[in-house]
Formats: C-alpha cells, structure tokens, sequence
C-alpha cells in the first residue's frame, strides 16, 4: 500500500465518515465552543475562537482565503490551538475542530515542531537504537546541568524547555523481563518509558498481575508523525504496529496505552487508511483491541492516595473530546475521593499535551498559566492527569508558580 496524499480528504467523526469540507461545514457557528477554548479566553478575538478556525478553514477550501497575503494569519490561527479538544466537549454536533486544524496544518505546509526535534522524534521509527542512545546521553548531560548550554546552538533552541520539563532526578531506566509468550502487550509512550519509568512501571506491574506482558519498548506510535508530519509517516508508522500486532498472538492480544492521546490516535487509526479497505479492515480490528489505562484499574484499591486538600481531574486530551476513558477516569476518582474530588470544568483551562509546549511563537506559556490559575483557585492538592507529557508540562509550571500542588498520572493509583 502507497499513498501519496499528505493530508486526510475523510474524517470518522462520532456522527460517521465525512469529507474534510462537510465535516468543516457542519459547524453552524453557535459559539458555545468559544467560552471553553483558553486562546479565546486568553485572546477574545474571532479567529481565535474554534468556529473562527473552522469558517476560515472552510473558506481555504472554498479558495477565498489562498495566496501569500493570507498566510501569516493563518499561521497565526494555527499556533494558538492547542488541540486541547475542549470545544468537542462543549460542542453539540461534535465537530472535531483539533482535527481539522491537523489538515489545515497539513495543507498549508505549517508542521509547526522545531525541525530539529521532528527529526529526533522521527528516530524513534527509523533508528530505535540511535534514538535510544542520543536520549540517554540528552539525560546524562542534564545531569550535569550543561543540557540547556546546546539550547543556543542554531535550530536547538527548543532544548531549553526540554530541560524546564524534565525531571530535576535522572530517572532510572525503564526495564521489564522478557515475555516468549505473551497475552498481554504494554506499549509505552515516549514520555513514560524515558522520562516518567515509575509511570511505566506502575501501568506494567498493574497489567502483570493477571497477564503475560509483552513489552514494545521504544517503539513510535505513529502519533509525533500525524500530529507534526504529514499522513504518509503516520501511515507508515502505525502499518508497523498493526503487522507486529497480527504476529504476535495472532492479533487477538489486548494493546494497554497509557497516554490518553495515543490511545486516541490509535483507536482512530482507521481513518489513515481510507481507500485502502484491506489496510482499513486490519485498522478496525486493531483498534478493538487497544485499551486505557481506565480499563485495567482494580475495582478495589488496598491504599489510596491521602489528600487533605481537594483532588482535581484535568481531562484535557486531543483528537477526541470524548471517550469511555474520559469519562471512566473521573468516576474512579470521584469513588475514591469522594467530596474531596472535583473535576475541571469545561470553562476551566486544561493541561496541554503532545508537544504543543515546543511549538515556536506559540500561547503556551499563558495556557500554562491559565491552568495554575485554575488549580489555584480550586487549592488542589493533586491534580491527575491522563498523559505523561501533559504531567510534565504542568509540573514544570506548579514547581514555579503552584508549589504546594503536585501532578498524578492516574497510574499511580496504583501504588
């Protein structure tokens, strides 16, 4: 299978597959979406409003808003979504506007990444091995704290939030036996493998209990592609991991996640494949077998995290403003914390994920502090979060401005 578009012409909405252009046009502009989105909140301008991003894109489709002089506008549209997905929570037609600011991406050429780290990224596929090393040798120089020296080298300059980021502790290496033959498959996110391996080893001991775990160490998902390259990788990517999947245990192996957003991509997969029905068949079937976290959490817990301030649950995740682990996760934790628990509001500003941090001239830094605002207004104790790099985004921010709050992965629950 080759496919030469750089972009997807079909999305599959929870109302069904539609075109790129009627799925852009069956939003019929009521505005509920923009009280939720932080750029609105951050910028109350129309463009920056999630109805201001799907008219502008529809009228780039239409033709009447092509040619050089449009451009840097659009551009500027671009960078101030976060894909937080917010506006599809709030929506009553649930238009994927994340998604459709993906293609609008992808069809003004507008990657967004630093280059430089799109390519590192990119080894995660192309050489696991050489990812594996420069990563490695990245957190060993952290230690020495000389990281942030390379930040002024020409195309680095995203090295210094890298080490505003990371762990003030170089984190062990996350390990796990060999399984010959197993029932089970763990699939770690890059966030939880090397930089947060007491998450792996949490999501991994938690799977263990009942299972045979294989584990897919460094290996890409295929979601830094889709969200950063064009669908060609992405689709290259994730045909990797559905033939690896039909080889191991025949295909019938459940798949654990245990970042939201790659859950997301996944359980989407099929979309990347539209016009190729053998490929889509094997997407449809893979994607049965991915699964949450949400979804391997004991029903009875021994210990239980004790908090004397509330406990605050930030369900901010892109491609999908809505899922059965979405809404699983805060019912886990309103059982185990009962009064004590609160959940963000859908006005109330979220964690943001999947790089948005890295991307030049981007609101980053004020939905950062949107978001402490929000933890602080609520005096959390705990706030838990359902991505890696969403935990260590929103730590980096708490350590400076929040102190007296820390941030969960909802793995942890697992002791």
């Amino acid at each position: 299978m080759t496919s030469r578009a750089k972009n997807l012409t079909h999305l599959h909405t929870t109302l069904g597959v539609r075109s790129l252009y009627d799925s852009v046009c069956f939003c019929n502009r009521c505005g509920l979406c923009a009280s939720a989105c932080p750029a609105y909140q951050e910028n109350p301008l129309e463009p920056n409003s999630p109805r201001g991003r799907n008219q502008a894109m529809r009228l780039f489709l239409e033709g009447k808003l092509k040619g050089k002089k449009h451009r840097a506008a659009l551009r500027a549209l671009l960078t101030s979504c976060s894909l937080c997905g917010k506006c599809v929570q709030v929506c009553p037609g649930q238009i994927p506007t994340p998604a459709h600011m993906l293609e609008f991406r992808r069809l003004l050429n507008a990657p967004l990444l630093p280059g430089s780290l799109f390519y590192l990224l990119r080894l995660r596929e192309t050489s696991p091995r050489l990812f594996n090393f420069i990563v490695r040798t990245g957190l060993w120089i952290n230690r020495l704290k000389i990281l942030s020296l390379f930040a002024a080298l020409p195309g680095l300059s995203w090295l210094k939030h890298t080490c505003e980021i990371l762990p003030k502790q170089t984190p062990k290496p996350f390990n796990a036996p060999l399984q010959t033959r197993p029932n089970f498959i763990y699939l770690p996110s890059l966030e939880a493998e090397f930089f947060l391996p007491e998450m792996a080893y949490s999501a991994y001991h938690m799977a263990a209990k009942k299972h045979r775990v294989a584990v897919w160490k460094n290996t890409a998902s295929g979601l830094f592609e889709y969200l950063y390259g064009d669908i060609r990788l992405a689709q290259k990517t994730v045909r990797r991991l559905l033939l690896r999947h039909q080889h191991t245990g025949n295909g019938k192996l459940p798949l654990l996640c245990d970042s939201i957003d790659v859950y997301h991509f996944l359980k989407q997969a099929p979309q990347l494949f539209e016009g190729f029905p053998a490929w889509q068949q094997k997407a449809q079937h893979f994607a049965q077998h991915v699964i949450f976290i949400t979804d391997i959490l004991p029903k009875r817990f021994k210990t239980i995290p004790h908090f004397e301030n509330p406990v605050l649950f930030m369900p901010s995740s892109i491609l999908q403003g809505t899922s059965p682990a979405l809404k699983a996760a805060p019912q886990i934790l309103q059982t185990l914390f009962k009064k004590n628990f609160v959940e963000c509001g859908y006005k109330q500003a979220g964690t943001i994920a999947a790089g948005y941090g890295f991307i030049r001239g981007s609101h980053a830094n004020a939905y950062q502090l949107q978001t402490v605002r929000t933890v602080a207004q609520n005096q959390a104790q705990a706030v838990f979060v359902l991505s890696g790099l969403a935990a260590m985004e929103l730590g980096c921010s708490l350590r400076q401005f929040y102190p007296s709050a820390q941030v969960r992965h909802i793995a942890d629950l697992n002791g």
